[in-house]
This record gives structure tokens, C-alpha cells and sequence, in this order.
């Protein structure tokens, strides 16, 4: 891949809340790349937190899904190729025991500095969130992005553009 860093790494912060009970809840997360100068952004880290957590329900698994995507799609998993980062918080409740568990992948790239996380040319991401089995709106999804804005070469832009809208 070839590219050349044009800035430092920074923070992106963004969040998401449903305003409905189990209701799929996307916010945009625009961020202005110069597709003349074929910039990209090389996402290195993504930390996602829920601020609330899902409904304690006896006899109902109840659970807040959240995801970083470079495309407008929901909620999906790291299967997709447009997924950035995923996360989630699951309680299995029985009636008599509760246990809950969480998710959240992959957080970062290998940690040498060519091997990114993620690599972006579109002006957009979206941060996603859905409950399922909640009895209230709890969705509250915060993310924080770490990345550093580049300039691409022409053939390694096409490619990136390419694998992104074929995902």
C-alpha cells in the first residue's frame, strides 16, 4: 500500500443513542477527506464503550449492539468488509441466574505502523446501535477513533475505493 502520512495521529469521539426500545439508532461521523488529493484515513485504534447497559429481564436475553462502519449498513459484524470495529453487551437471564457477557473486536491493528486497522477514502463513517429484548430506549454507544490522515497514490486509492464498494 502506498500512501504517505499527512498528519499526526488524532482523536476522533462520536456517539450514538437509540430513541426507541430496540430500534436501530445510525449517526454519521463525517470526516471532510479531500478525494482530489486522494486522502485517506488510516484508522490505527477504535475504543467503543456503552454508557448503559442492556435490561436485567428474568427469563429474557436481552443485549446493546454497536458498530463502526465505513458504510450506511446497521449493525453488522467483523464478516463484513465494511465493518470498522464491533462491540457488545449480552445478559442471559434463565428467570433464576444472570450472566452477562461483552465483546468488543478488534480494538486495534498490529502494532507496527503499517499494518492499519482500517483504511478509509470515503468522507463518512457511521457509528450504529440496537438493543434487542430491552423494555426502554437504553442504547448509548460513545466511540473514540485513532487515526492519522494520508495521501494516497493514485493506483492504491483505486484500490482502496474499489474494495470498499464491493464489500
Amino acid at each position: 500500500m502506498a500512501f504517505k502520512y499527512t498528519s499526526d495521529t488524532f482523536q476522533i469521539s462520536a456517539g450514538s443513542i437509540e430513541t426507541a426500545p430496540n430500534t436501530l439508532n445510525t449517526t454519521t461521523i463525517n470526516m471532510n477527506l479531500d478525494s482530489l488529493s486522494r486522502e485517506i484515513l488510516i484508522i490505527q485504534y477504535v475504543d467503543m464503550d456503552f454508557a448503559i447497559g442492556p435490561d436485567l429481564v428474568a427469563g429474557v436475553t436481552t443485549r446493546m449492539t454497536a458498530a463502526l462502519t465505513n458504510a450506511n449498513i446497521g449493525v453488522t459484524g467483523l464478516a463484513n468488509g465494511q465493518t470498522i470495529a464491533a462491540s457488545r453487551l449480552t445478559i442471559v437471564n434463565d428467570g433464576v441466574m444472570a450472566v452477562s457477557f461483552s465483546d468488543a473486536e478488534p480494538r486495534n491493528g498490529q502494532q507496527a505502523e503499517d499494518v492499519p486497522l482500517f483504511v478509509s477514502a470515503t468522507d463518512d463513517l457511521f457509528l450504529s446501535i440496537i438493543g434487542s429484548g430491552n423494555a426502554a430506549a437504553l442504547g448509548n454507544v460513545q466511540c473514540r477513533i485513532y487515526a492519522r490522515r494520508a495521501q494516497a497514490t493514485a493506483d492504491t486509492y483505486a484500490a482502496i475505493l474499489t474494495s470498499q464498494f464491493n464489500s
